[in-house]
């Protein structure tokens, strides 16, 4: 497996050093006579495995070389890896296997954790005791002279310094430690090392003189405190006061990279590093800032014996402007012209390089792209977010990146809510949604923001410049539509595609409420939008809205689901404790800065995740296109040709008729019912009257509901088994006895019409006829009583010719009962996966009360479920014994327990993708027609078309979408590639834009310019270095293979620790990348230093 690190250096490349070929690790193999391992051995054998589609990367390069994408791989001689455990035999090596043995590739597996602790454990005392011996002289044990002058008593020890062991005396630590002040010293004073400071050891540290001890010092303020990763530590300063105009105090701390608390006569200073430690952990982990200050105090005095300082506040507002000054540092604003006040609106938010933008990352002519328009298109998902609620405290804070970042401008946004908070809001949709029922009255006491609505693109989970705002009552469409038009301001694109989940509504009258906003926020008429429902939501939509705007239908959509906007709130959700307690501003602060991380770590992670999803498109586009062909020819030409122009039309022109529309139900048994009555009416106005007063018929439908009946009855004893109760065995014991009362009642017309009964009868006799009172044998209850239907008589009664014409109607009747049964399962069905996902949306942590509700609806839903399902199989039961071989038998199957689920996959399922969902055939199977059309009960060609037509434009949509998903997922690394260069050029002219008096700063402004630029083209190499050799095994070679051929001489840093760490990337491994897909709330603030 061929590893990449995650990032490469600027610093100079050092000579080239041979490595190993890359080969698979085989795990201990069995020892030989003449050579067995000890019991601690870990044996590896290393086992070339030449592979046509692996890349060989050049010695120690992490990118491609032009020969090895040309070429085949080298052979490798597989030589013997020395094991790296310490436990391990000294120089034991194995030769390769012998060629008869095949060796199965197999991916490298980590040792677990447990073999770790078990070998751990045997050492575990020694540990301690190692740890213990820090606590005392160690190696200085009888020596009381210093380690440096050798003259007087050596008992400072430091634990920061690299030798700090030695024990010194405090004149020769204090002359160690001029450069070192937050250093942390111990004294020995006889029986342990006690805390000492290297200010009571007299070391005063002289800050804004660059070379040698300041002419003319100024004392600065006495117990100066500076907070450090290691903890708070007090010391004694001197500022320079040299030349006519010295540094103010401020500028000379931060040029020693601490930042002052305040301007005037600072005495509280954070360094750079503890700032940016909070940041990276903040961004990854979700460290509030409270917890962080009090880990710092900790780790200075954890037993809070000495003096506690209070630096709270100050740590707090430090941070803030700490982060708003890396915002703009990262946007470039330290080098335009006009600085920081000439930023324009949401300028501070990294941008999504895979979408387009015109000008930057799109090619000549895209305008004009014809049949192929959809690579051009914008898709952006909207979604809202109740947990990220802030409470009304009414703090007068100051906003320091007003509408500069993800959220829109304060102002503007609530005088635009101020004028339409009365907006009506008319909700037509079946789903009853939540974000529409509780619109007007998601709000909670106390609470000034009830939640936040988000604009994210939607393929790649980036959220957009001035696309968040806050929600006050509920997802109410003025703050959504401000948020929307927002985002989109300065778009110049043909074609836009948003999905929300509730677009049904929402997109109704849009283009009319967007008329009330300003020119500078609508959008262009030449721009068309287009809306959809994203694919999980959708299923809890009705019928018209899932036909309507289902993505999986929308020409040009390729696989865009429109969820990913879901996965953003794991990277936010955990601030919400932290964030309702903060002010407005400084609410907004913290967002903008988790989301830029969150888009930064996308960024960073292109190179897999496009990679992953074309891999995905090379495979399912394949699959569904031999899926589709196959289905395609079960039908004649002109029917092919036929639905290929309606979905066409349809395309062109939604109010054309809808080819994903299901065709509704002709026949059902009610409509069979109507029609045999019907004719038993006409043969009794010939005369032909029935041999009871209840007709044929009649006593069929009587004896399907007692089926049902024994059915219910048997579930319910079998549910109640255990609780056995006075009440409930009296309960039980009248419905026993009513259902017995109706089948003997009904014994009396079957008798009329299957005499043969009689003597079935007299081997079942009811144990309740003979007055004892014992218990019936569970045979003679009610619910387990045979009827005797015409389908369940012995073979030699049922083919007597007396009962053919009983035989024939039952047939009938339950051809029609299972599909009425299918479509009664398919019903209940949807009902329950609406009430599943409205619990999970919305009942999920409110309590009992709603949850048990939801939970008792779902369970007589349930019930009524397996109700039908029994129905189906005895009806299915009968019909094989009837008419084995009727056409009933080419669309009616078995029906399992794992066939009743959909519609769509289980909102449990997270196993299963979306795209690779096969339906159950609960949802394939075609509906019945009308018998007077085709007396045997079959379905004309021309009905059965109809049905499968659905089905049919599915599967077309299917690999449509994946078809597009291939090409589109081309342009995207294209767009990628081209967006990293377009930032290269930009960062290098910027560079050059602002000219400063100070030539220090001029340099800081050229050399950040520089590095920014060096990382957007290895960021662009690095992508392509994973791109390129799978597509070229493709057969596809892009328009910027060649440019990327030698990753080295674009980047000639790139590549030069390529260390093999266990942090590396492995793209063999599916797992860890999905996990960290989930877990992309990495480090942003890092950026600065990502090379």
């Amino acid at each position: 497996m061929t590893k990449r690190p995650n990032s490469p250096n600027f610093t100079a490349p050092p000579p080239k050093r041979s490595r190993k070929p890359a080969g698979f690790r085989v795990a201990r193999r069995p020892p030989t006579n003449s050579q067995t391992p000890s019991a601690n051995s870990s044996l590896f054998v290393t086992v070339s495995q030449p592979d046509e589609r692996r890349v060989t990367l050049e010695a120690n390069s992490r990118v491609i070389s032009s020969a090895s994408i040309q070429s085949q791989p080298p052979s490798i001689s597989p030589e013997a890896e020395q094991c790296n455990d310490s436990t391990c035999n000294s120089g034991a090596e194995i030769g390769p296997p012998p060629e008869q043995e095949p060796v199965k590739p197999k991916r490298k597996r980590k040792t677990k954790n447990t073999d770790h602790l078990t070998e751990w454990l045997k050492f575990r005392h020694t540990f301690l005791d190692e740890l213990l011996r820090h606590d005392g002289l160690g190696d200085f044990l009888g020596h009381t002279k210093c380690s440096d002058c050798q003259k007087a008593p050596g008992v400072i020890k430091c634990k920061d310094c690299s030798s700090g062991q030695l024990l010194k005396c405090p004149e020769c630590v204090v002359a160690s430690h001029a450069m070192f002040p937050l250093h942390r010293v111990e004294r020995w004073n006889g029986e342990f090392f006690d805390k000492d400071t290297l200010q009571n050891l007299g070391l005063c540290y002289q800050v804004g003189h660059p070379e040698g001890p300041c002419p003319c010092p100024l004392a600065g303020p006495k117990n100066f405190v500076v907070f450090n990763i290691t903890g708070s530590h007090t010391i004694t300063i001197k500022y320079c006061n040299c030349g006519e105009q010295p540094l103010s105090s401020w500028t000379q701390l931060l040029r020693k990279r601490w930042f002052p608390a305040t301007l005037l006569r600072p005495q509280t200073v954070f360094t750079f590093n503890c700032l940016e430690t909070f940041h990276e952990i903040t961004l990854q982990g979700k460290t509030s800032l409270y917890d962080y200050y009090h880990m710092l105090l900790r780790r200075s005095d954890n037993a809070n014996i000495y003096t506690s300082i209070n630096r709270y506040s100050e740590i707090h507002c430090v941070f803030r402007m700490w982060r708003n000054l890396m915002a703009f540092k990262r946007a470039g604003r330290g080098h335009e012209p006009g600085g920081i006040q000439a930023t324009s609106k949401g300028e501070l938010t990294v941008e999504c390089p895979a979408c387009p933008h015109p000008g930057r990352n799109l090619p000549d002519g895209w305008e004009q792209a014809g049949l192929l328009s959809y690579l051009y298109i914008l898709y952006l998902a909207i979604d809202g977010n109740f947990k990220l609620k802030g409470k009304e405290r009414n703090i007068n804070d100051v906003e320091l990146m007003p509408g500069l970042g993800a959220y829109v401008t304060e102002t503007d946004y609530k005088s635009h809510i101020a004028n339409h908070v009365d907006q009506p809001e008319v909700n037509t949709c079946e789903s009853r949604h939540d974000a529409l029922v509780r619109a007007a009255t998601r709000s909670t006491p106390g609470y000034a923001v009830s939640g936040v609505v988000v604009v994210i693109c939607s393929r790649h989970c980036l959220v957009r410049r001035n696309g968040a705002g806050d929600l006050q009552l509920g997802e109410k469409y003025c703050n959504v539509d401000f948020i929307v038009l927002a985002a989109l301001v300065g778009v110049m694109l043909l074609r836009i595609v948003i999905t929300y989940d509730i677009a049904c509504q929402w997109s109704k009258n849009f283009r009319k409420r967007m008329e009330e906003f300003p020119p500078q926020m609508q959008i262009p008429e030449t721009t068309k939008v287009g809306v959809a429902i994203p694919g999980w939501h959708i299923n809890g939509h009705g019928e018209s809205c899932r036909e309507n705007f289902n993505l999986s239908y929308m020409e040009g959509a390729a696989r865009t689901v429109g969820e990913d906007v879901e996965t953003i709130w794991s990277g936010t959700n955990p601030l919400a404790p932290s964030i309702r307690e903060m002010g407005p501003a400084a609410r907004h602060d913290t967002l903008n800065d988790h989301w830029n991380g969150w888009n930064f770590r996308k960024v960073v992670r292109f190179r897999i995740s496009l990679l992953k999803r074309f891999n995905e498109a090379i495979e399912m586009s394949a699959k569904q296109s031999e899926i589709f062909s196959q289905l395609s020819a079960t039908f004649s030409s002109e029917t092919v040709n036929k639905w290929e122009a309606l979905v066409a039309n349809w395309n062109a022109d939604s109010k054309a008729p809808n080819p994903y529309q299901e065709p509704k139900s002709q026949t059902t048994l009610q409509d069979v019912r109507l029609r045999l009555a019907r004719e038993e009416a006409s043969q009794a106005a010939l005369g032909n009257l029935p041999r009871h007063n209840t007709s044929q018929l009649t006593f069929l439908i009587i004896g399907f509901e007692l089926e049902d009946s024994q059915y219910l009855l048997h579930h319910e004893v079998a549910e109640k088994n255990s609780l056995k109760t006075s009440k409930m065995l009296a309960d039980l014991q009248e419905k026993r006895t009513a259902l017995l009362r109706r089948i003997q009642n009904w014994r009396e017309v079957q008798l009329v019409y299957i005499p043969q009964v009689a003597s079935l009868l007299s081997q079942t006799e009811s144990p309740t006829k003979t007055g004892t009172n014992t218990a019936p044998p569970s045979e003679n209850l009610p619910e387990t009583i045979p009827l005797f239907m015409p389908s369940s008589l012995p073979h030699h009664i049922r083919t007597l010719p007396m009962l053919r014409d009983i035989c024939q109607l039952e047939r009938h009747l339950r051809e029609h009962f299972t599909d009425d049964a299918l479509a009664d399962i398919r019903r209940q069905r949807r009902v329950i996966q609406g009430l599943w996902q409205f619990k999970k949306l919305n009942a999920s942590g409110m309590g009992n009360k709603p949850n048990t509700r939801l939970i008792t609806l779902y369970k007589r839903f349930d019930n009524k479920t397996k109700q039908f399902s029994q129905r189906y199989r005895t009806a299915l039961q009968a019909l094989r014994i009837l008419n084995p071989d009727g056409s009933w038998s080419t669309r009616l199957k078995d029906l399992k327990d794992i066939d009743i689920r959909g519609p769509g996959k289980d909102l449990d399922d997270t196993c299963s993708s979306n795209s690779r969902y096969e339906p159950s055939w609960i949802w394939l199977v075609p509906r019945p027609t009308s018998e007077s059309n085709n007396p045997e009960g079959g379905m004309r060609e021309e009905e059965f078309n109809d049905h499968m037509r659905v089905e049919w434009a599915k599967a077309r949509a299917r690999v449509m979408r994946w078809k597009e998903e291939l090409l589109l997922m081309q342009e995207e690394m294209r767009r990628v590639l081209e967006y990293h260069k377009w930032k290269a050029a930009w960062w290098r002219t910027q560079g050059a834009l602002r000219t400063h008096n100070d030539a220090s700063i001029r340099s800081g402004v050229l050399g950040y310019a520089h590095k920014q630029a060096v990382i957007s083209l290895r960021l662009a190499a690095q992508c392509a270095s994973y791109w390129l050799p799978r597509l070229k095994s493709k057969n596809i070679t892009p328009s910027w293979a060649a440019e990327y051929a030698d990753c080295d001489n674009l980047c000639p840093h790139i590549g030069q620790h390529d260390t093999g760490t266990e942090g590396d990337i492995d793209l063999d491994s599916d797992e860890e990348e999905e996990h960290s897909e989930m877990r992309d709330e990495e480090d942003f603030s890092d950026i600065d230093n990502n090379e």
